[in-house]
């Protein structure tokens, strides 16, 4: 009967682990309709969905005690499990205060965005090298530096998508691959913020101002919303991390330089 009663207990937490991604994944799906779209009304649902995320975490580590303290497992794989879903359940809630930063960005930017995104940009054409083009080779502007931002975030929802469904099917392999994609987000994260320090640094800067006084406010914010954005995927590698040591035990995840 102690047994069942402790898989029973395990197959819930699961479950709620499970709930919590979900609640993660659409607060910032949400979050990145709102950079896409300005539309306030989204960045609201996103900072309300905060507490729920926040009280499911609560309930989940209780639960984790509970089932640690009463059923006592002596080792193995549930042992492992129970060690394992507390730091789980807090970085999916880091992540859900990473969607709410990004909401709260929005929100306190609408003043500076009100008037529109600047058209100023710096042509490719007289650039010297990188620092003075966007990520594609083509003309620096805000807008581009928006879809750049746009696909970081894109990156970091399917690096969640695919952290919580290897969380799901308890699949070392996928957790082991998706760890691995991080490197893909930190190359996003590099490029956004290289081309924002671009625009908010020297000639550049001063050229810019004269032409938009609110444009350096702007771009500071959305410095602040890719590192949001980069930090999501930060948070999936130590789910993927603690998803590879429940199943199998190992603490090294990231494969041998042999190999």
């Amino acid at each position: 009967m102690k047994r069942r009663n402790l898989h029973d207990q395990l197959r819930e937490i699961s479950m709620q682990i499970v709930a919590l991604g979900t609640l993660v994944e659409t607060a910032l799906s949400q979050a990145l309709q709102a950079v896409r779209s300005g539309e306030q009304a989204l960045c609201g649902l996103v900072i309300e969905s905060d507490e729920t995320i926040n009280t499911l975490r609560s309930e989940l580590e209780e639960q984790a005690f509970r089932s640690l303290t009463l059923q006592q497992p002596l080792g193995g794989r549930d042992l492992r499990f129970l060690s394992s879903v507390i730091p789980i359940a807090a970085d999916l809630e880091r992540m859900g205060d990473n969607a709410k930063g990004v909401a709260q960005l929005l929100l306190r930017m609408i003043p500076v965005r009100a008037a529109g995104m600047s058209e100023i940009q710096i042509d490719p054409s007289v650039a010297v090298d990188r620092k003075q083009k966007g990520a594609s080779g083509q003309a620096l502007t805000e807008e581009t530096i928006i879809s750049e931002l746009l696909d970081l975030g894109q990156e970091a929802l399917r690096v969640l998508q695919g952290t919580m469904q290897a969380f799901k099917k308890s699949d070392a392999d996928a957790a082991r691959a998706i760890w691995q994609e991080d490197d893909v987000v930190d190359v996003r994260y590099a490029l956004v913020r290289h081309d924002l320090m671009t625009m908010l640094s020297g000639i550049h800067a001063i050229s810019a101002l004269q032409q938009d006084a609110l444009i350096m406010q702007r771009l500071t914010y959305w410095l602040w919303i890719a590192h949001n954005l980069e930090r999501v995927a930060d948070h999936c590698t130590n789910i993927c991390e603690r998803t590879v040591f429940f199943i199998e035990g190992d603490t090294i995840i990231k494969a041998s330089e042999a190999e």
